[in-house]
């Protein structure tokens, strides 16, 4: 296998086997690119062997003959099982894996769903991801990972898609519920993805994570040594700022969380909650903005508000403070003080070694 410095940013994966189940979709390619770029062994399921020859021809130069298109289904168990076990005959094992495995569904309230609607949009996505987890994860080589890929829908509701959330939200559970069982075993990540620039959507925003992008953290993750962990790609510079983590160990800048209290002015309580109902999902939106919430207080006689709000970076927070400027008024006439600058705080200490 000649290697032709075939490097992603300093990392060299000569020799590396990796699966990318979902790799013919839009963030798919983009994986399969980069470790194919790095120098690994890039095995990819079709369902045809027309569509293998389709996606041949739209990685053109960078489909080398490091690129394996099988035609499997591995959507169930069995065929999961089958996929790995074929890997580890015809390249000696798997070291990787990269799972964009996805569709998407919408149109009806969760009040409103069909069995079917269940089936397609809820059991069989998370069948297939849970097939292709269980028979590749005991598999992984030491110095291996396996990156599962999710949209924010797993955190974010969106309404009449809501089996989406709900199943996005599920795999996010089994990729915390996989690191806490495998004690570092075997590393397990999730990638959680904004809006992602692909073939299917080039017409996209200035600040959307390119499909090559997604990949690249991938392969950062992959050359590691870090855990497995939960890493938010919700645009570009948090692309940057998780390849520099992965490859350093060390992030450039730090999380912070805020919080603040608004206490209504009498008989104002319920217009308070309504702005505030209002304002979350522009707040949630916002680049940077790792949660938002807010608390109403259990003392019905006195009520008061708590509002916690986590941001990737003071930056962040800065520019989140600029674009609600324009709402301090509305906030502050409802209110029986002035609102006060939120509370600012830094990195959790439960984190920090030796605490």
């Amino acid at each position: 296998m000649s290697t032709n410095d075939t490097k992603l940013g300093g990392r060299d994966l000569s020799g590396r086997r990796v699966l990318v189940p979902g790799g013919t979709g839009g963030v798919g390619e983009g994986a399969v690119r980069s470790y194919l770029a790095a120098g690994a062994d890039v095995v990819v399921p079709t369902r045809t062997e027309q569509r293998a020859e389709e996606f041949r021809r739209v990685l053109g130069d960078a489909a080398t003959d490091r690129l394996h298109l099988v035609v499997h289904d591995y959507t169930s168990f069995a065929g999961a099982e089958g996929l790995a076990a074929e890997m580890r005959r015809s390249l000696g094992g798997i070291d990787d894996v990269v799972a964009p495995i996805g569709g998407f569904w919408s149109g009806r309230r969760l009040t409103e769903i069909g069995e079917s609607d269940w089936r397609t949009a809820f059991v069989e996505l998370a069948t297939a991801h849970a097939a292709v987890m269980r028979a590749c994860v005991p598999h992984l080589s030491p110095s291996g990972a396996y990156c599962l890929i999710v949209g924010e829908s797993a955190t974010t509701p969106v309404p009449t898609a809501g089996l989406v959330s709900m199943e996005q939200s599920a795999l996010l559970m089994m990729q915390r519920v996989l690191t806490a069982e495998l004690g570092g075993d075997r590393r397990v990540f999730a990638l959680v993805l904004g809006p992602v620039r692909t073939r299917f959507a080039a017409d996209a925003g200035p600040g959307w994570i390119t499909a090559d992008e997604v990949g690249a953290v991938a392969v950062a993750a992959s050359a590691g040594s870090l855990p497995g962990r939960e890493i938010q790609l919700r645009d570009r510079a948090a692309a940057g700022r998780a390849i520099a983590l992965l490859r350093d160990g060390t992030s450039r800048v730090e999380p912070v969380v805020t919080m603040s209290t608004m206490r209504p002015k009498p008989g104002r309580e319920n217009e308070l909650l309504d702005l505030l109902r209002e304002l979350a999902p522009r707040i949630r939106a916002e680049p940077g903005c790792l949660r938002y919430s807010a608390h109403l207080t259990r003392d019905a006689g006195h009520p008061a508000v708590l509002i916690l709000m986590e941001f990737e970076s003071r930056e962040a927070f800065e520019a989140h403070s600029a674009r609600i400027a324009g709402q301090v008024s509305r906030i502050a006439a409802l209110l029986e003080t002035p609102p006060a600058p939120p509370a600012l705080f830094g990195s959790d200490v439960a984190t920090v070694s030796g605490v």
